[in-house]
């Protein structure tokens, strides 16, 4: 990445030359007002920062407004630092809700079933009193990050406004200077991740016409490194791997005492850093991605069609993941013109995942006019990825056509794609006929002439008495008709805990407190997701393609390399996963990369055609070691080499002491169902 560029671009948002600000906002300051002098500006950059901290609404857009009337230079640092702080509480704020709500969600399940065992067994009372106060505690979280969002977003919005009006207000020939202050501020050491996207969201609201494009060649830039960046890690984690078998063996032959551990600490922590900062370059990706939507889609004529052709340009010549980035740009645009010319090159696209990325991109924009190519063309295409894309834009966009097409698609794949086309149609219809054909017929013969598609608020999972008799692979309730899947199964130690829980449900061992063992007649977590998975085995059919990895605290797989299912593989795997044992910690990095290794899933903008369509992640826990613990990190990991391959993850989290948020965003982000047991 060219250091100087990312600076430059981000100046950008300071820089841009005849923005219109809100009439109903901010004004401009007057031509003819008086020059403010240094220490008039200073007092008032004060001045908003204070409102900013503690001022209502009305002092804080008052202190804005007095810096804005200046018309001054020197007043934009103020405004910038302060939409940047406002920016970050924004995001965690939103963060925080979201992963409130998923607890809230798993914890309120939790307490319901232990409500219902306390009424026969009173030893559960403290238990559930205990369980009861941290649904309170989440519900309170949940609130104050609530308030949050409904104090700043009106405040992150004034900022923009006001930024415009300043910016127009600056004479052209002051606005040089904030270019060279602006790239002392960036060069600046400690600049972190979260104040660079700041810088580059404010761009997305404020920046002038060719700032779409500049984003283009932002992604370029943090791609580029990024793909630079990806080359080191297999040597890294290589290193670290060894040093972690060398240091094992010294404590068995020393009893305990192992000479590499600072070595070890060393490359472990290089490793991390380097992946830590190739997901950061992630995030400042799909925040560009936004950010030039919302520019592009300000623009207008003649501007807006120059943007558009040199940003279709630009995703045509993108590698290292930029093409992806930057189509995803164009469909955050909302905009026709720019819709127009994603069709056209969606006619001629020849890679899959670019197809893919961009059926994408046009149902995220709302854009319904290349249904019928969909329909007719897309549906039927080479790539599974392709029509996996096709369906669920489809359903999306809620297409009543799609409804026939769909049904004879089932009758037509095989393999995930008939799954992907049935759960398209539930979500169209409402019904849940699987994959029977027969029935789907027969139900759309005696609906078509009056039906109508239902909002997808209102659709509820039906599940028909006649479809309850489907085959097939199924792994704690979640069913698929994918002949390449990979399962991949925590062994951590808490996996000898009881599936049911009771005084402990979250694993708190901390203070000599007892885990929830395992009663007479009851099943470990580890019993019952053997049992399942061994259920799962014989639900899969001859010559499909398979395997079962294992994680703790190292991660390991059954087989060097997939397999087809035959009788004696599949007997094989029985008596493996019969003899697993439980220990260690919770590796969940470790085991996804080393999933996407297996499956050939590789970041970057081809189609990678994996050999793995459809993973099962079963956890009962939350990330304790490997490269990265932050959910967060694991997640934008798993973006990054899932954004080619398009493979559905599902997810299976065990125990009150899941990571819901986790487990369920994996889920969600990558095409999959949740299931909390």
């Amino acid at each position: 990445m060219k250091r100087n560029h990312l600076l430059g671009l981000v100046l950008c948002a300071t820089l841009g030359a005849a923005l219109v600000p809100d009439s109903n906002a901010f004004e401009p300051a007057h031509p003819a007002a008086p020059t403010a002098t240094l220490q008039d500006v200073e007092q008032l950059s004060k001045a908003l920062a204070s409102a900013g901290a503690s001022g209502t609404l009305s002092e804080r857009k008052s202190a804005l407004q007095a810096l804005v009337d200046t018309a001054d230079p020197k007043a934009m640092p103020a405004v910038s630092q302060e939409f940047a702080r406002v920016n970050i509480k924004l995001r965690n704020a939103h963060d925080e809700a979201f992963k409130a709500r998923y607890s809230i969600e798993r914890k309120e399940q939790l307490v319901e079933s232990l409500e219902k065992r306390a009424e026969n067994d009173k030893s559960l009372e403290a238990s559930l009193s205990t369980q009861r106060e941290k649904l309170r505690e989440l519900r309170d979280k949940l609130s104050k990050a609530e308030k949050e969002v409904e104090e700043y977003t009106p405040w992150q919005e004034a900022l923009v406004e006001g930024s415009r009006a300043l910016l127009t207000a600056i004479p052209a020939s002051k606005r040089k200077g904030l270019e060279k202050d602006a790239w002392k501020a960036l060069e600046a050491e400690g600049t972190g991740v979260e104040d660079r996207m700041a810088s580059v969201d404010l761009l997305g609201y404020v920046g002038s016409e060719g700032t779409a494009v500049s984003m283009a060649d932002l992604i370029a830039d943090l791609t580029k490194e990024s793909a630079k960046l990806k080359k080191k890690l297999p040597k890294l984690m290589a290193d670290v791997r060894k040093l972690e078998a060398r240091m094992q063996k010294e404590a068995r032959d020393s009893g305990g005492f192992s000479s590499s551990g600072p070595q070890y600490e060393r490359a472990k922590a290089e490793a991390t850093g380097v992946q830590v900062a190739v997901l950061h370059l992630a995030y400042l990706c799909e925040v560009a991605a936004e950010a030039g939507g919302r520019a592009l889609a300000r623009e207008e004529g003649a501007v807006l069609d120059k943007s558009t052709q040199a940003l279709i340009k630009a995703q045509k010549k993108g590698k290292d993941g930029a093409r992806n980035y930057t189509i995803a740009l164009l469909g955050h645009a909302h905009s026709e013109g720019v819709n127009a010319a994603l069709r056209d090159q969606l006619l001629a696209e020849k890679d899959a995942a670019a197809r893919a990325a961009m059926v994408e991109a046009l149902a995220a924009a709302g854009d319904e006019t290349w249904v019928e190519f969909g329909l007719s063309t897309l549906l039927a295409d080479e790539s599974w990825y392709v029509k996996r894309s096709t369906a669920l834009a489809l359903a999306k966009l809620r297409v009543r056509d799609a409804i026939p097409a769909l049904i004879d698609g089932i009758e037509r794949e095989p393999g995930r794609t008939k799954t992907d086309y049935q759960e398209a149609l539930t979500s169209l219809t409402g019904q849940n006929y699987r994959s029977n054909v027969p029935l789907w017929r027969r139900w759309w013969e005696e609906n078509k002439e009056t039906f109508v598609v239902p909002p997808i608020s209102e659709i509820e999972e039906q599940a028909s008495e006649e479809a309850k008799e489907a085959l097939g692979l199924t792994f704690f309730g979640i069913r698929t008709d994918s002949e390449r899947v990979l399962f991949v199964l925590d062994l951590s130690g808490s996996m000898d805990f009881a599936m049911v829980p009771r005084n402990n449900p979250d694993d708190d061992t901390g203070n000599g407190r007892e885990p929830d063992l395992p009663r007479a007649g009851e099943q470990s977590r580890l019993e019952a997701a053997k049992d399942a998975l061994k259920r799962a085995l014989g639900g899969i059919g001859d010559g499909a393609v398979f395997n079962i990895i294992f994680y703790a605290s190292d991660v390991w797989s059954w087989q060097d390399d997939l397999l087809s299912m035959t009788g004696e593989s599949r007997s094989e795997a029985m008596r493996y996963v019969e003899d697993l044992d439980a220990v260690g910690g919770t590796n969940i990095y470790g085991a996804l990369a080393t999933a996407f290794d297996m499956a050939g899933a590789e970041s970057g903008d081809g189609w990678t055609s994996p050999k793995i369509d459809t993973i099962f992640f079963l956890s009962d826990g939350r990330p304790s070691v490997g490269l990265t613990i932050d959910p967060e990190e694991i997640l934008a990991y798993v973006r990054d080499r899932n954004q080619s391959a398009g493979i559905v993850i599902h997810t299976i989290g065990l125990s009150g002491a899941q990571d819901a948020y986790l487990m369920r965003s994996l889920a969600e982000q990558n095409g999959g169902t949740y299931v909390a047991r």
